[in-house]
């Protein structure tokens, strides 16, 4: 099974199981993988990043940037999304808050995807070369088609928090008035379609292929 050192959980790209240790015995799971949605002709090795998603009860009470998503959602419920693949805090924190903001309509199958279909490129774009290095280029996570996942169930619950809060104090004037009271759903895993961009500043380097992003530039 795939994974590695700092893995919270491994899949099996065979089956497209994941599996997590509890008490003792390995537990299995189907995780989702999200089809890319994007319209834009983009280039490069299409990766699949784990990410959690749970549904947030927002009560009515609650004003500032979660109050909008919600509005903008209804009558959909909204969720909330913990990367899972890395936890680098600038990454997390980026890639949270626009999943949050965006709230993409994902298209996912059961399983882990075996087959990436790819559109017609007009430029490659996994690889970018750095000023003043001649040849030299720098190159994205080397972890292959589907990402490591490092973020347990248990853990993408308490990162939920600093997910929340990375989305919310965007409009609050302090964090006191910040309220973190969360109503989460059931987490499920979804490998989401991406590929990393050096020139892409946006969700550090990552351009999801979702149709919700096509409107952000390089």
């Amino acid at each position: 099974m795939e994974g590695g050192d700092e893995a919270a959980m491994f899949f099996c790209p065979t089956c497209g199981i994941a599996y997590e240790a509890v008490g003792g015995q390995l537990s299995g799971f189907h995780p989702l993988t999200a089809a890319a949605t994007t319209e834009l002709a983009v280039g490069g090795e299409v990766q699949y990043l784990a990410v959690w998603r749970m549904t947030l009860r927002i009560d009515s009470t609650v004003t500032g940037t979660w109050a909008s998503i919600a509005r903008a959602t209804v009558p959909g419920p909204v969720c909330l999304y913990v990367p899972a693949f890395t936890l680098v805090r600038g990454t997390v924190r980026r890639l949270a808050t626009s999943l949050a903001e965006a709230q993409p309509v994902l298209l996912t199958t059961r399983g882990v995807a075996q087959d990436v279909s790819r559109g017609p490129s007009l430029v490659q774009v996994d690889t970018v070369s750095l000023p003043g290095s001649v040849g030299a280029a720098l190159k994205g996570p080397d972890f292959g088609t589907f990402s490591p996942i490092v973020v347990g169930r248990a853990d993408c619950r308490a990162l939920a928090h600093f997910a929340f809060l990375a989305v919310d104090s965007r409009e609050a004037r302090d964090l006191c008035s910040v309220e973190a009271n969360l109503d989460l759903g059931p987490e499920e895993l979804v490998f989401l379609p991406a590929i990393w961009d050096q020139r892409y500043a946006h969700d550090s380097n990552w351009r999801l292929l979702l149709r919700e992003f096509d409107g952000r530039v390089a």
